[in-house]
């Protein structure tokens, strides 16, 4: 038997996260990839796993501790031949103020195009404020992020979080927030039951509000013909079965769209509100929303424009199946340039997505149905595939989201138009 460290693997620039829950304890019986602590980051809550199977000797952390690549975790004794240690992830691309991704109720990084001052920490968007001062600022329904930090080294004080609440008592500008109206005690009219909100949508909840309060979002909505589309598909869809190919229409719309922000750079992009600049983004990292019964995930897929549409059904299959396992990485999450929503498969006519900051647009899909076209003589059916491209009006214009869901219609209709 021999003894092994359970270390933090490389997140990225992420740094004095928090410990929200500790999965061990000293005599547990764990196999390898089994998770340890979960990390509440910047994007999401992410279980950080062993790279071990064997028994925990000793736990070195506690719920509250924060953590930075290295932490030691625990000690395991491990057999002589254990399994090697899993390969540790890359370093995170600089990560997006995401989710879709999920940014935490009490610690999420203030969106690109928020208006205030920067908040604490920018490494990552976390910032440094005690396990009390978090427990303070929730009660008083304050997010983290809109705290300007005082104190030594960056860190935030009580009276920050009390001169932030003062300010938006005395009517607002920027910083300033809504709280929610307190409730009546509806048990007087029936039966109630009260469930806990999951902890994705307690981290992904303010961040949605924050994003709907300070981006001025329009909803462009279109509908794309994609019968010729769907026949190609279903030809292909035996011969790529037998090769273990589950070929969605997704991963198509997933190139098509790659094509068109390459065309529309605009919608590739963030909004720095500081700088009153516009950040033009040359890579092309989707991130695609995943349910889960934890919630909404928003997991990326990077560089898709040097991937093919195999690699890319294939990787969307895998990183979907571990968004519902709950088995992401902290880099799963990361380094998006431009979401897409796929509720096609349940239903929906349309739908108006919410953009995750620091993103400016994200592409929502609803269910493909049968309609009668036009041709000039006559009526056909044909597949049609409804469209919602939400956008922050302040990077692009009106004119400029009915172009881009106008060319991505175009090639959703027409393939080969891509290679033109």
């Amino acid at each position: 038997m021999a003894t092994k460290q359970i270390l933090v693997p490389d997140i990225g620039d992420f740094a004095d996260v928090a410990i929200i829950e500790v999965y061990v304890k000293e005599g547990d019986e764990i196999q390898v990839d089994d998770p340890i602590i979960a990390l509440e980051s910047a994007k999401a809550v992410t279980d950080i796993p062993s790279p071990f199977g064997g028994t925990i000797t000793k736990v070195h952390v506690k719920a509250g501790d924060t953590a930075n690549t290295g932490t030691l975790l625990a000690d395991i004794e491990v057999a002589e031949e254990a399994p090697k240690k899993a390969e540790e992830p890359k370093k995170a691309e600089e990560a997006p103020a995401p989710v879709a991704a999920a940014p935490k109720a009490e610690a999420a990084p203030a969106p690109a195009s928020t208006p205030t001052p920067p908040p604490v920490a920018q490494s990552g968007g976390v910032y440094h404020a005690s396990p009390s001062l978090r427990q303070y600022a929730r009660e008083l329904g304050v997010d983290l992020a809109l705290v300007h930090a005082t104190g030594p080294n960056g860190r935030i004080v009580r009276e920050d979080i009390q001169a932030l609440v003062k300010k938006a008592l005395a009517g607002g500008g920027p910083g300033s927030f809504a709280q929610d109206a307190p409730l009546e005690d509806f048990s007087v009219y029936g039966e109630i039951e009260r469930v806990e909100l999951g902890r994705i949508q307690k981290i992904s909840g303010p961040h949605l509000q924050r994003g709907w309060q300070t981006i001025p979002l329009v909803t462009q909505y279109d509908e794309a013909d994609v019968t010729s589309l769907e026949a190609f598909r279903k030809g292909l869809k035996d011969q790529l079965a037998k090769e273990g190919v589950r070929l969605s229409i997704l991963p198509l719309i997933i190139k098509a769209t790659v094509a068109a922000l390459k065309k529309f750079p605009m919608v590739n992009a963030s909004y720095d509100a500081a700088n009153q600049q516009v950040i033009y983004k040359r890579y092309y990292n989707i991130g695609v929303a995943v349910d889960t019964p934890n919630g909404l995930v928003v997991p990326v897929i990077k560089d898709v424009d040097t991937k093919g549409v195999i690699e890319i059904a294939n990787e969307l299959a895998e990183i979907s199946a571990r968004a519902r396992d709950g088995k992401l990485k902290s880099t799963d999450l990361t380094g998006g340039s431009f979401s897409i929503s796929s509720l096609g498969g349940i239903g929906g006519t349309a739908f108006t997505p919410l953009i995750n900051p620091p993103e400016v647009a994200i592409l929502g899909i609803s269910k493909m149905t049968k309609k009668p076209l036009w041709d000039g003589s006559q009526f056909n059916p044909r597949d049609v595939l409804p469209l919602s491209l939400s956008y922050d009006h302040r990077v692009i214009d009106g004119a400029d989201g009915v172009r881009f869901t106008t060319y991505l219609v175009s090639l959703l209709e027409d393939m080969r138009k891509m290679f033109l």
